[in-house]
């Protein structure tokens, strides 16, 4: 068998992954990466055709690959894919994931969307229409054996490599924000996340939506999850980034409370359960009684203390602080 060459992408790209040594052996995750390696390398071509694989997360989160890299997602760059991202991410909106419940994660070193809310059924219509010809959007269907996982992609900050003509770049630097962060938080309310320029107004809007950060000082601690020195403020960072992926977002969507120890070492289980009563006491999750068993789900109108706390261990709420052992990792 051949190697995937530019002629390949006129194809329909199940057919395309199937023709290769790697899907025939069984290795249906590297043939996948193989067809999406090919959509990326020829993204600066003219006619190009974005490949965007569709399927579920571990946690049964609608998740979409698309053809670029976790990288290129930090960077916001080069044009292209930047270009290619805020198209599928558009695409999602419209198809109806909730803009700020939308996570990114490393899958192998390309980027993987978590898209709670994602309506399958207008989908791949709504990717078609995202992007302008001669360009291609192409959705197609995952293998069920593939359940695409990776960690998260930390957007912390402006990057250095964003194109500064880009409106979203000066969004982000006033917030001290990732611009896909303020991007999402735009599409949450109302607004549109890739327009050719926005008001200088929207700049404190944005901030009272909850982006608000500051650049780090020297030597700043990390910010990931898994280096939180409070174990107990791990397990919430953990619990809510869990329930996010899953899409348990408003009180249509919710989960076993019980399942908030899941993960959790069984001497661990009280302080875990602590915690959960901790999130509702101080409004981040809410409660729904389902059939007699006691089900939560996060809170919409919460989403921006959620974020804050996922991503920078920050919280404001003194019932969360007090059940924290070491000071937060924050900048």
């Amino acid at each position: 068998m051949t190697p995937l060459g530019v002629q390949d992408l006129s194809r329909d790209p199940l057919d395309a992954a199937r023709s290769l040594a790697a899907w025939d052996r069984g290795d249906r995750d590297e043939a996948v990466r193989e067809a999406l390696g090919l959509s990326k390398k020829h993204l600066n071509d003219r006619a190009y055709a974005a490949w965007i694989w569709a399927g579920e997360t571990p946690d049964g989160c609608p998740a979409w690959i698309i053809p670029v890299s976790a990288q290129q997602v930090r960077d916001m760059a080069p044009r292209r894919a930047s270009e290619v991202l805020m198209r599928s991410l558009r695409a999602a909106v419209e198809a109806g994931a909730l803009p700020d419940a939308i996570g990114v994660l490393d899958w192998h070193g390309l980027a993987l969307l978590t898209l709670p809310g994602l309506d399958d059924e207008i989908a791949g219509l709504a990717v078609a229409e995202a992007f302008d010809p001669p360009a291609r959007g192409v959705l197609v269907p995952l293998p069920n054996d593939v359940r695409p996982d990776g960690p998260d992609v930390l957007l912390a900050g402006p990057p250095a490599r964003m194109d500064p003509a880009d409106p979203l770049s000066a969004l982000a630097e006033a917030t001290w924000s990732h611009p896909l962060r303020v991007a999402l938080v735009l599409a949450a309310h109302g607004q549109a996340m890739d327009a050719p320029g926005y008001p200088p107004e929207i700049v404190s809007e944005i901030r009272r939506w909850g982006l608000d950060g500051s650049p780090p000082p020297p030597d700043a601690p990390s910010l990931e999850v898994e280096d939180d020195p409070c174990p107990r403020r791990r397990h919430a960072r953990t619990v809510l980034r869990r329930l996010l992926r899953m899409g348990k977002v408003g009180a249509q969507y919710h989960t076993e409370f019980d399942h908030l120890y899941r993960g959790a070492a069984p001497e661990d289980r009280h302080d875990a359960l602590a915690i959960g009563e901790a999130l509702v006491r101080a409004g981040l999750l809410g409660e729904k009684p389902s059939v007699g068993q006691r089900h939560v789900y996060l809170r919409r109108d919460s989403l921006p203390a959620i974020h804050a706390l996922i991503d920078r261990g920050e919280t404001t709420d003194p019932v969360l602080a007090a059940e924290w052992t070491a000071p937060p990792p924050t900048w």
